[in-house]
């Protein structure tokens, strides 16, 4: 497996993880009455956008300066 996909492999996995939250308060929200939550799904739904759009270029940044770099 090449650096770079590994890099993307963790990127996809950690943003997929911050998403977890959100699908949970959808869940609650439709089994409770969709339209009673629409407030608390959109602000759930933005700060895990923006959470994912801070952490993934950070987690990429950071596995630039761990892993090595393949020899030429």
């Amino acid at each position: 497996m090449t650096t770079f996909t590994l890099k993307r492999r963790l990127q996809l996995v950690c943003a997929l993880f911050l998403h977890v939250p959100l699908v949970a308060i959808v869940a609650y929200a439709v089994s409770t009455g969709f339209t009673q939550h629409l407030t608390i799904m959109g602000i759930a739904l933005g700060s895990t956008l923006l959470a994912t759009l801070l952490a993934v270029p950070y987690i990429g940044r950071a596995m630039d300066d761990a892993l090595p770099t393949p020899a030429e």
